[in-house]
């Protein structure tokens, strides 16, 4: 019997849905439908075709944390085989890099390949969907799963059908893909019966897709493989020097075997499937009143059709909008069309060449620890909340540029600073001065809130220096 892998690819950044993606806290780690992030989503489904022991996740260094956070939410087990990498190099090479790990487990390993970040309505049937793709996949097939299309799409590519396989139910060969079409080829294609969208799913044997790649990209097969075999392995999580990763040349699976591949196996399914790319494809997806408008959070409306409204905090008034999408968060507002995705992208790209920080980070921020929420920030001083869980302590750390004062609102703090060590109370207070160590600890039963005041004149996250971590994160690692 062969051993079932399940892969989670969870490097995406998903800009298009800024502001409530950011760089820092992408798309997969979204609540869409209130139940648990796509991520926890998608493990919810990894794990009713497989032990959790056995699910794979890839992601970037970047995103370990709230990514690991999350999956041992869903089961503790899902935290133990997570592949960082130190920077994304597209699909092939976490694809290449699963199978060797999965390889290493099993030399009858399979993979389940599916993004994290894509929502599917009807669970039921992708599970069954994987069981018939794995016996198609023992045929040293490499199975992709094409979605019906409802729409003329341009941002999917498309997969046409070929003939129907022998001995297997509902796969077909394939005739050939279409890498993401202008409209007018979309509205031509969309009314053949025999084209799917590419969902971006597949399986096989981890011995055919290495042996593919091998075939048709050579150099990604020795350079993952090289990365593989340097791979750095501590508390079950595999890391990848940059050095090595690095030399992994860029590309998507499909363009680097699936389309070249002449063992490529089509299987069609129709599972309520959405990559939630877009607002538009977000909207398509939510419940929405009989106006076709779909509403999240604090909202009052009036008079509006077609739209997504959608507060994380503050009250949204909305009166007289039609196509539109309108997202609030603490820090940043967006009004526009529905379908504006490209002028999202050339917001986000601005935001980023401005360095603010608006376009990689929210101002509640998730922690080890805890979490912290930026209240006010102007130049020269910035005002934090910082939420230590119970048992729950920070770095021991310094700042070259800035000071701090803590000021404890609830609950008991250990604090470090230099060779002391004091405890405080409620309304107690202390100072750290830069370049001095410190260390802030919940030494309570209780959750610890602390007001942080920051003094200086660079006030980054990047303006840190870690001497101590039982989180293992590296000296300069902002998360």
């Amino acid at each position: 019997m062969v051993e079932r892998f399940p892969v989670l690819l969870a490097g995406g950044l998903g800009t298009r849905l800024w502001p409530l993606s950011r760089e820092i806290y992408p798309k997969q780690l979204m609540s869409i439908s209130g139940k648990g992030s796509l991520l926890q989503q998608a493990a919810g489904r990894a794990i009713k075709i497989a032990p959790p022991e056995q699910v794979i996740t890839v992601t970037t260094e970047a995103h370990y944390r709230p990514i690991r956070d999350q999956l041992v939410d869903v089961d503790p087990a899902l935290g133990e085989n997570i592949l960082i990498e130190p920077e994304g190099r597209n699909t092939a090479a976490a694809i290449a890099i699963s199978a060797f790990y999965a390889e290493d487990r099993a030399n009858d390993a399979v993979l389940l390949v599916t993004p994290a970040d894509h929502a599917i309505e009807d669970e039921a049937t992708v599970s069954q969907a994987f069981e018939g793709a794995i016996y198609v996949a023992s045929l040293n097939r490499l199975v992709t799963f094409g979605i019906r299309p409802t729409r003329a799409e341009t941002d999917f590519g498309y997969i046409r059908q070929g003939q129907k396989i022998e001995a297997t139910e509902g796969a077909f060969e394939v005739k050939s893909f279409i890498e993401k079409p202008d409209h007018m080829s979309a509205e031509r294609m969309i009314a053949d019966t025999d084209v799917y969208w590419n969902s971006g799913m597949f399986v096989f044997s981890a011995n055919t897709i290495l042996h593919e790649i091998n075939r048709f990209e050579p150099e990604i097969f020795a350079t993952s493989r090289n990365a593989f075999e340097q791979r750095v392995i501590e508390k079950n999580i595999t890391r990848f020097t940059s050095k090595d990763y690095a030399k992994i040349p860029s590309l998507p699976i499909d363009k680097a075997v699936m389309e070249r591949s002449n063992k490529v196996a089509l299987i069609p399914i129709d599972l309520g499937w959405s990559d939630v790319g877009s607002w538009q494809k977000l909207w398509e997806i939510s419940p929405r009143d009989e106006n076709g408008v779909a509403v999240t959070g604090d909202v009052m409306v009036e008079g509006c059709r077609d739209s997504l409204l959608r507060s994380e905090g503050r009250l949204l008034a909305c009166v007289g909008l039609e196509n539109l999408a309108v997202v609030e968060t603490a820090d940043a507002v967006l009004v526009a069309n529905k379908n504006s995705d490209q002028g999202i992208r050339e917001i986000v790209k601005r935001l980023s060449a401005l360095r603010r920080p608006e376009a990689t980070r929210h101002l509640n921020e998730k922690r080890p620890w805890g979490s912290f929420k930026v209240l006010m920030e102007n130049p020269g001083f910035k005002i934090k909340e910082l939420v230590i869980n119970v048992g729950g302590r920070l770095s021991l750390q310094s700042h070259q540029h800035r000071t701090e004062h803590w000021v404890v609102v609830s609950g008991k703090a250990r604090v470090t600073r230099g060779d002391e060590v004091e405890f405080l109370s409620s309304n107690q207070s202390t100072y750290i001065p830069a370049n001095v160590r410190h260390r802030l600890e919940n030494a309570g039963p209780n959750v610890l809130r602390v007001i942080e005041v920051q003094c200086g004149n660079y006030l980054g996250e990047d303006d840190i220096e870690r001497h101590d971590d039982v989180h293992g994160r590296v000296t300069n690692d902002i998360n």
